[in-house]
């Protein structure tokens, strides 16, 4: 049984958790990209509200869990684009924003753009030390 893209989210975060390091699935089989669709419409997502409360310090685990828990969140289980995967690099800044969404690998255009839109989405509080580098694979079915 396949667990479900926020299970997987979860799954892939306590690995990173346990292992020191960050979760990276094996690579998938090279895939052919798809012409992607004119428009790729998302289902509209509730407002968002803060992760955790203004002026308090957090660990770097317990800002990671509540990021990808955010981003999990957001990311829908399926969509118009079809199956395929994404994997980003980005930049959390000072401010919680994401400041740089990089596509590292993906199959198709619009799967990347519903991955840029996610991440352009979430909202979080500053991370401890400043800003981070982090990664993520995306999965949508």
């Amino acid at each position: 049984m396949n667990p479900q893209p926020r299970e997987r989210f979860a799954l892939l975060f306590a690995l990173a958790l346990c292992s020191g390091a960050q979760a990276e699935p094996g690579k998938p089989a090279p895939v052919t990209p798809a012409p992607a669709p004119a428009a790729v419409p998302l289902p509209a997502q509730p407002p968002a509200k803060p992760l955790a409360p203004a002026g308090g310090t957090m660990s770097e685990s317990k800002y990671l869990g509540l990021l990808y828990a955010e981003i999990a969140r957001r990311t829908p289980e399926e969509n118009a684009a079809g199956p395929g995967e994404v994997t980003a690099s980005f930049i959390v800044g000072k401010t919680g924003k994401v400041d740089k969404v990089t596509i590292d690998k993906t199959t198709s255009p619009a799967h990347a753009e519903i991955v840029k839109k996610i991440l352009a989405e979430v909202t979080a509080p500053p991370p401890p030390g400043g800003s981070m580098d982090l990664g993520q694979t995306f999965r949508f079915r």
